[in-house]
């Protein structure tokens, strides 16, 4: 078929050369172009293939198949499969090699596919990665052009992997340009998703005008035709290209779009017998298809094809297609057409036909071509045939699940129990479910997962089949849902008792699920002793995937402020065993439990040094979640340092990392953490999470009395730091008298601290004193949760002082104020000692005894230039008033002109001796002022000194 001048969309053509010529230059871009079938969205594409080769501008296709059957990431493989082929050589980059062979295997000889040990979302995002990395490298030499053309038919996978792409399109010199039809179910979700960024602009296709229609039916028929000629044309097909083109073939069609279907099969009606057979069963195929495996599907050979073909090829139905050695129907619209004429026991036939011939041409390697054999038997199916249709779908199912196309496995192993129906027994069939919960896990559709875990657990139960109720019960992860949590203990019961006290790995799992969701239902006792037997039961059996587990839910069951020694001790064995089995998954366990250990001991320079090791265990993964984790940690670092605006830099980072995602518990984790800045440095008011604080009702998702002191007494904190003291007390007077507080041993610290700061603020004097009793037992430690922190909230010695300083025991305030003081500035905590020296000095200046009010103005001098050198401004103005109230000058140095002089030489490095020499004192005099300047400040070393003066004014 003659392929004619591109008309009427001239001002659309141009906007993607301008977008062609600015991904040339440095600016990458996508551009979307959506339209109704026939519209002409594949042609303005080819439109720029023309135009991209004159500027030797290289473009490749990546085609989603819009029949079923495709194997998944097609378009992806056809694309890393055209950039590798490319003349200027595919960029070489051996540590994603193994990564894209798991894609496009033939583009990368001699690679082994990487295998993950634990597929999951991990293992895919470092798929996804490597991809969108080999991508922009391919566009660094002269530039790159991708177009994805049909994504609306796209896999589910595939679609996930091109809005990674589109978030991650620097540095490159790439445009992805995206074909999409308007009219399809899933082209909301797609645009939806697409439109949002940054660098994407949307090209949508209408019909074309009256003056279009003429111009294009000139060129298609060779001769002008009258305006009243075209405005019928245009009047019967909207403008369609594609209907005004079949139109022209056809001049009597009747109305469209179904006019244009019947003409199409009268077109096929007029070639040869031989010729309509060949068309009807490539149609069956799909719109690309190889003589090769139509010829086997009639039983002829394949030089007795090519000339019916050739005819086909004549008649405008059917040209060459990019593949070397294959054909394609010109349109989808031309295939779907001649397909849906077939008869439906002609249809049954010709797909079974299809996929023998299928099986047969590639018995050897059938790898690439199991979804297209699941579909053509699943359509193919009758009675005595469904078994063998379910099990081709299942093999697709598993063959996706390697490829980390979870999405189309859970869909494969659906077609697998729709098609295999009465016909599959129950063994088989409780199989089938785990299969699909597991991948409906990986896809993070929970609710799904869950549903088709419960189906499986039934029947595993009613089958007496033990190995797979444990497993139903081990599919879904605990999510901190009562209702979950309490169902999936009922399958754990259900598992435990069937495997009747065994020393195995699978009841060391179980055992180790049941812990941790007693966890979350205030089975404290239960958790501990279940822990305690799984990780028995998991050194006894020598399992490493089973003791990993028990080792990690001992660690949680463990996680109160009394163990922080036993937690160490686990913690190292994870690392150990992670380090043996080479398995970073394991590593990255490992290392986060050490960073919540030193957290819970103050070791501020320990997280720091454990931050690095586990940015290995990230890089290595490229689990978002796990960098997730990465980043909030780094965040609650910079907040327990004073470095609020790092600290806001990587929760800015960490919310960007989780959002495409998601995650059940990220929106109250993001609040905690947003917490202990806005405690240093002032809070929003018109901020969401205030605001969100202000709404009735509980703060998070998380329900469930467990929770009940998370969801009122954060928000409370929250709100009285705000200055919304009556909606804060509100909440705290929710949550009753302290000795009925139902706290998790994982928060215990960190929401007692908690309750000091709302219960101070709220005038809940019995309630300080409660608490003050119960932190008493706990000098020494810091306020923070025992696993996941995302808050540090200072030594407890600091909520005991003020606890103490608010009941009037002004004494005991002072000595555990001067002790927390010491202790922030000995592990660096610098915004906690501000805190703890404005909180001194106040209770100083109310002691009043005659050396408080000289010590009082010294830490004054001392913190105020902290404050305002760390932003902290609530602080800052305490002590601006604490400054007045004293007769202090407010950022006067408490040193003399002689010691400032000398710490002005400590920050720049001098020693003693230099000291000495450049102030024209002996080196015995200079160290003596050191000394002094360490004592005044409350200092332990030089570093001190040196950050002191150099934040100074």
């Amino acid at each position: 078929m003659r392929r004619v001048e591109l008309v009427g969309r001239e001002r659309e053509f141009a906007a993607l050369v301008t977008a062609a010529e600015s991904a040339e230059a440095g600016t990458p871009g996508v551009v979307l172009c959506s339209g109704e079938p026939g519209i002409g969205k594949t042609r303005l594409a080819e439109e720029l293939g023309a135009f991209a080769a004159r500027r030797d501008l290289p473009m490749v296709w990546g085609r989603a198949a819009e029949v079923d059957g495709a194997s998944p990431f097609w378009p992806w493989r056809q694309v890393v499969r055209a950039i590798a082929a490319l003349d200027q050589a595919a960029p070489r980059i051996p540590e994603i090699a193994a990564d894209l062979a798991l894609i496009a295997p033939e583009a990368f000889p001699g690679v082994v596919p990487t295998r993950a040990r634990h597929a999951d979302a991990g293992q895919r995002f470092r798929l996804f990665a490597a991809v969108a990395r080999f991508v922009r490298a391919a566009s660094q030499h002269r530039g790159l052009v991708v177009v994805l053309d049909d994504v609306h038919r796209a896999d589910e996978p595939s679609v996930l992997l091109l809005r990674h792409l589109v978030r991650d399109l620097e540095p490159s010199r790439l445009l992805l340009l995206i074909t999409c039809r308007s009219t399809d179910p899933t082209y909301a979700s797609v645009v939806t998703e697409l439109v949002r960024e940054p660098a994407t602009s949307h090209i949508e296709l209408h019909g074309l005008s009256g003056d279009g229609v003429a111009r294009q039916l000139a060129a298609i028929t060779g001769s002008p035709v009258s305006p009243e000629a075209a405005a019928g044309v245009h009047a019967l097909t909207g403008g369609n290209p594609f209907f005004v083109a079949e139109v022209a073939l056809v001049p009597d069609a009747r109305p469209v779009p179904v006019g244009v279907r019947e003409a199409i099969v009268a077109r096929l009606g007029r070639l040869s017998p031989r010729a309509r057979h060949q068309v009807r069963v490539a149609s069956v195929v799909g719109r690309e298809f190889s003589v090769a495996v139509v010829a086997a599907a009639i039983g002829q050979p394949i030089m007795s094809c090519l000339a019916p073909m050739d005819e086909a090829i004549a008649a405008g139905l059917v040209e060459a297609a990019p593949a070397a050695g294959e054909l394609r129907f010109v349109h989808v619209l031309v295939r779907d057409a001649i397909e849906s004429a077939l008869p439906g026991d002609e249809r049954t036939r010709q797909h079974r036909a299809v996929a023998e011939a299928l099986a047969e041409l590639h018995g050897d390697r059938l790898a690439p071509h199991l979804s297209d054999l699941a579909w053509h038997w699943s359509v193919a199916a009758v009675a005595g045939q469904r078994l063998v249709a379910a099990g081709w779908a299942e093999r697709a199912a598993v063959d996706a699940g390697h490829r980390l196309a979870f999405e189309e496995g859970a869909r494969l192993h659906r077609l697998a129990l729709d098609t295999g129906a009465h016909e599959l027994d129950d063994l088989h069939r409780c199989r089938l479910l785990l299969a699909l919960a597991h991948d409906l896990q990986r896809s993070s559709e929970l609710d799904q997962a869950r549903a088709a875990a419960d189906e499986a657990a039934a029947l595993a139960s009613s089958l007496g089949a033990v190995d797979l109720l444990a497993e139903a019960a081990l599919v879904i992860p605990c999510v901190m849902v009562l209702s979950w949590e309490r169902a999936q203990r009922v399958l754990c019961l259900d598992a435990l008792a069937a495997l009747d006290g065994s020393t195995t790995a699978l009841r060391a799992r179980v055992l180790s699920r049941f812990a941790e969701t007693g966890m979350y239902v205030d089975d404290l006792p239960g958790a501990s002793t279940a822990s305690a037997e799984a990780l028995d039961v998991a050194e006894r059996c020598a399992d490493p995937a089973a003791l990993v587990a028990a080792l990690h839910v001992r660690a949680l069951v463990r996680c109160g402020p009394d163990a922080v020694e036993e937690r160490a001790t686990l913690a190292d064995r994870l690392l150990h065993i992670g380090r043996e089995q080479r398995d970073p998954s394991i590593e990255l366990v490992g290392h986060r439990w050490v960073i919540d250990v030193a957290f819970a001991r103050g070791d501020l320079a320990g997280v720091a040094a454990e931050l690095e090791q586990l940015v290995w265990c990230v890089d290595t993964l490229g689990d978002p979640v796990a960098r997730w984790w990465l980043q909030l940690y780094r965040a609650t670092l910079a907040q327990a340092r004073g470095d609020f605006p790092a600290a806001n830099r990587h929760l800015a980072a960490a919310a960007a990392t989780i959002a495409p995602v998601g995650h059940p518990s990220a929106r109250p984790i993001h609040m905690s953490l947003r917490l202990g800045v806005d405690h240093h440095i002032g809070t929003d008011l018109d901020a969401e999470h205030v605001q969100a604080c202000l709404r009735p009702g509980p703060s998070s998702t998380v329900p469930g009395h467990a929770f009940r002191i998370m969801d009122l007494l954060g928000p409370a904190a929250v709100l009285v730091d705000a200055g919304f003291i009556e909606e804060a007390a509100a909440k705290f007077r929710a949550l009753g008298p302290v000795p009925t507080w139902q706290i998790p041993p994982y928060h215990q610290l960190a929401l007692l601290g908690f309750g000091v700061n709302v219960g101070i603020r709220v005038g809940a004097d019995d309630a300080v004193a409660a608490l003050r009793t119960l932190l008493s037992e706990h000098r020494g430690q810091h306020a923070i949760s025992g696993k996941d922190v995302t808050n540090y909230g200072g030594p407890i010695e600091l909520h005991l002082g003020r606890a103490a300083a608010h009941l009037g025991d002004l004494d005991a305030a002072v000595a555990d104020l001067d002790a927390a003081a010491g202790i922030c500035a000995a592990i660096g905590a610098a915004g906690f000692a501000v805190e703890a020296g404005c909180e001194l000095a106040s209770v100083l200046a109310r002691r009043g005894r005659p050396a408080d009010k000289p010590r009082a103005r010294l830490l004054v001098a001392r913190c105020l230039p902290e404050a305002e050198v760390l932003g902290m401004v609530p602080f800052r103005e305490r002590l601006a008033g604490l400054a007045t109230q004293l007769g202090a000058r407010a950022g006067s140095s408490p040193l003399t002109r002689r010691e400032d002089q000398v710490a002005a030489c400590v920050a720049r490095g001098l020693t003693n001796r230099e000291i000495a020499a450049e102030l024209f004192v002996s080196e015995r005099t200079a160290e003596s002022h050191v000394q002094h300047i360490l004592t005044k400040l409350g200092f332990a070393n030089r570093s001190q000194i040196a950050g002191w003066a150099a934040r100074r004014p």
